[in-house]
């Protein structure tokens, strides 16, 4: 999967040797540049796109970089976000919104490189627990462990999650489940999945999270126990972190 990446600069010749910089890295990275805080946050509301990491300056007419990634926290808490700026002066600002990294203009390639470096691996660590999906032209990603549990209803699959929120999608639970990362759900009905890491009690025929109560039925009852008690296991050898 492509590394998402936007650009936002008031600057079109920053922006240019920005992205320049960035696809001689690895010209597989999808690049958005923005002029303003504002278009940026307007794609964003429309939930359009998806950035891994985004690279914001600060000085802008309008909405400044540190008011917009201010806005970003709350729709994309997961985004990097790094800060290219003429000036240092916004450091704490920068920390404030939990900003990646912070780069001085002009972008020395050999930092870039290094913040990459870094901020691709976390990037893989993190979408070793991520699943992304597309409803009707919107794409989200989800951190699997935000996930309670998952239903199967006609033709959609429905993602109801830790905050009470819901999500879907098109599809078929059994071919769902087989693109998520391993480890975290068990298959225990026809129409559901439950997340291993949200169970508070398993009873003869029902795992409980939170105030819900989702059936186990026969047919993946046997199943359904083994990888439970296999995760519980697993779990307390690892003892204290």
């Amino acid at each position: 999967m492509s590394v998402q990446i936007g650009i936002c600069d008031d600057n079109p010749e920053d922006c240019r040797v920005l992205a320049e910089a960035l696809y001689s890295y690895d010209p597989s990275f999808k690049i958005s540049t923005y002029t303003s805080g504002k278009s940026l946050l307007d794609e964003l509301e429309d939930l359009a796109v998806v950035f891994d990491i985004l690279f914001l300056d600060i000085y802008m007419p309008g909405i400044n970089g540190i008011e917009t990634a201010g806005i970003i926290r709350g729709k994309m808490g997961d985004a990097m976000i790094i800060f290219v700026s003429s000036s240092n002066e916004h450091y704490p600002e920068a920390y404030d919104v939990f900003a990646f990294n912070y780069m001085m203009k002009p972008v020395n390639r050999e930092k870039l490189n290094t913040i990459l470096d870094q901020a691709l691996v976390s990037i893989a660590k993190e979408r070793r627990e991520q699943f992304s999906f597309t409803y009707k032209a919107m794409t989200c990603r989800v951190y699997c462990r935000d996930i309670l549990y998952i239903e199967s209803s006609d033709k959609m699959i429905l993602f109801h999650m830790q905050n009470k929120t819901m999500l879907k999608c098109y599809g078929k639970l059994d071919e769902l489940l087989k693109k998520m990362p391993e480890g975290f759900f068990i298959r225990c009905h026809q129409s559901f999945a439950v997340n291993l890491f949200h169970i508070s009690e398993m009873g003869d025929s029902y795992f409980r999270m939170d105030s819900v109560s989702i059936s186990i039925s026969k047919k993946y009852l046997k199943e359904a126990k083994d990888q439970y008690f296999g995760h519980l296991f697993q779990h307390m050898n690892r003892g204290p972190k």
